[in-house]
């Protein structure tokens, strides 16, 4: 997870000094569930009551349609979670796009804007 915090700080700033036009149209959710402990379970507790769903991607273009990012490194995967988000999602005509390095990020932006 930190890699992937990283890979999406690394890109949010890249976005944000070299899109100035399309600032604001790329979102994070913050979508973290997995503190330990006490403290742990009461966010989780709080996360479930005020709807944040376990597989909801990291971040999205604010464009038409919608578009999904979510940032994995190395060798990681989509969870089950996150696959059924976005084939609930791609049924309702939203893209999705899996980023995992600076590169892959600058192409899907070059992509939808």
């Amino acid at each position: 997870m930190e890699n992937e915090i990283k890979l999406q700080q690394e890109c949010t700033v890249w976005f944000q000094n070299n899109c100035r036009a399309y600032r604001g149209r790329f979102r994070r959710v913050k979508n973290e569930t997995d503190l330990k402990g006490q403290f742990g379970a009461r966010m989780g507790a709080l996360n479930k009551s005020t709807g944040i769903v376990k597989g909801t991607w990291d971040s999205f273009f604010v464009v038409q349609p919608i578009v999904w990012v979510e940032f994995k490194v190395g060798s990681g995967t989509l969870s089950p979670e996150q696959r059924e988000f976005a084939k609930m999602g791609s049924e309702i005509g939203w893209g999705f796009t899996v980023v995992r390095n600076l590169e892959e990020f600058q192409n899907a932006v070059k992509r939808y804007f």
